[in-house]
């Protein structure tokens, strides 16, 4: 069991899920240690809040008396902490049992799905806030509009962001549970997708009540088992549900209507139909809290999306925009955003596949989700943790979008290469964004500079579009 004031050493301490459980236990009083690879922000963050960091893995980072010592999945076995640790006989948990064993404290809602957890966990912490509950919340992104991603707050709710990589997540079990969606990812954990629904089915059915998001067909199947949840989506059958949607920009406005009566026209500040059924997500989520609808609504007028989700780098007759999108499905969604927000702009996408494993599994279900680009521009792999696989390479999804779409593809597989090339074709009016889950951001970091300065300017001052176009 989690205490309040017992040692813990984290391994991969870094990692969002990783530094955000471990802000949470100091904040409770507990002392904490951990050592990464690389120093990050992260890291800093928690060294200004008293936390022993050390950089490099060594077994003497867990000499002294420690409670237990964490890990994420990402750790490998022979890491030469956790073999240390357990000659000790130091208790070593997985982070996501110790989230489980931390949140039987509190009334807790769980996020989980396979794509929109970060954004939705977001939303339903903004709205607990903005309604007074004071949450706790542990989110797999920087927020900065909430103060980074986790806190502890003074009330009884938590509301943290549940990831199913590695299938430990069934160990938690919330009082609300809320299914995002559900698909073909992990598959380095599962072996097909019916295992990954059966999951998210023992994961829903375990918690005192569900929220879920049925305009997704697995989670619509999951829908018909579970008792009394609270449906949620753009389907006329959801009990609470978004109508007259309008795009604009960066804003989406809509009808919140619960079981078929009007709650309030809501405003926003995110684009794109798979926002909305984010917000509804947590619209429903805070409803199950005891939140009342149209306050609620009126909250997330206030909400600003976390860290690299559809984050604004430059606007300045051209838009960079960079997105965390990494799964066909977020990228389709992302670019059918852009599309419905800004149709007039030349789309330029940027795709950094992440993880061998996922190119293998996915690689080809990519073409199609490139639709939406004019343009596409696809670099290496982005392994993670992984070792390369043989003949596994970024050429299949380059393969799959020049067979399923009419873009204008290229391949082009060193970042720094990717960034000349746009400075070189970059037009007035672009609409530029990259995707994945790697490093790829510091190339669209790299051109949103590139395009402040004075040699795109004063190359293409004369015949520039408005910004607000």
């Amino acid at each position: 069991m989690i205490g309040s004031k017992k040692r813990y050493h984290f391994v991969g301490i870094g990692g969002t899920g990783m530094s955000g459980l471990a802000s949470v236990l100091m904040s409770e009083g507990a002392s904490i240690s951990g050592s990464d690879l690389r120093e990050c922000r992260e890291t800093r963050m928690l060294q200004q809040a008293g936390a022993v960091i050390a950089l490099g893995h060594d077994a003497h980072h867990v000499d002294r008396p420690l409670d237990g010592v964490i890990i994420s999945s990402a750790v490998a076995t022979n890491n030469v902490e956790v073999v240390a640790a357990k000659a000790r006989e130091i208790p070593i948990l997985f982070r996501l049992h110790a989230l489980a064993s931390l949140l039987v404290r509190y009334q807790s809602i769980g996020i989980a799905g396979t794509h929109g957890k970060s954004t939705t966990s977001a939303m339903t912490a903004t709205i607990l806030r903005e309604a007074g509950l004071d949450p706790s919340y542990l989110i797999g992104a920087h927020c900065p509009a909430l103060g980074g991603n986790a806190h502890r707050g003074g009330g009884d709710w938590f509301v943290a962001e549940i990831d199913e990589s590695d299938g430990l997540f069934t160990a938690v079990r919330p009082s609300i549970a809320v299914v995002t969606n559900i698909g073909k990812d992990h598959l380095q954990t599962y072996h097909d997708l019916e295992e990954i629904e059966r999951a998210f089915r023992r994961y829903a059915l375990q918690a005192d009540r569900a929220v879920l998001a049925i305009d997704d067909p697995h989670v619509a199947r999951l829908a018909r088992i579970v008792p009394d949840a609270m449906t949620v989506g753009l389907t006329e059958s959801a009990r609470l549900r978004a109508d007259r949607i309008r795009h604009h920009r960066f804003d989406t406005t809509f009808d919140l209507l619960f079981d078929g009566t009007a709650v309030a026209r809501l405003s926003l500040p995110a684009p794109g139909a798979h926002n909305v059924r984010n917000a509804l997500c947590a619209l429903g989520a805070a409803a199950l809290a005891g939140v009342d609808l149209r306050r609620a609504a009126e909250s997330l007028e206030s909400f600003a999306l976390p860290h690299r989700r559809f984050e604004l780098l430059e606007e300045n007759g051209v838009i960079v925009i960079d997105d965390y999108a990494h799964l066909p499905e977020e990228v389709e969604a992302t670019l059918s955003a852009i599309r419905s927000g800004w149709p007039d702009r030349r789309v330029v996408a940027i795709f950094q596949p992440h993880r061998y494993s996922r190119t293998r599994d996915l690689g080809m279900e990519f073409g199609a989700a490139f639709r939406g680009a004019d343009v596409a521009v696809v670099s290496s792999i982005y392994p993670a943790c992984e070792a390369p696989l043989p003949g596994v390479t970024s050429q299949v999804v380059v393969d799959a979008i020049r067979a399923s779409t009419a873009a204008d593809v290229h391949s082009i597989p060193d970042k720094s290469n990717v960034l000349a090339f746009l400075e070189a074709t970059v037009r007035p009016g672009d609409f530029i964004v990259s995707f994945g889950a790697g490093d790829i951001w510091t190339v669209t970091e790299s051109l949103a500079s590139f395009l402040t300065g004075s040699r795109f300017l004063e190359t293409h001052s004369a015949g520039s579009r408005s910004p607000n176009a």
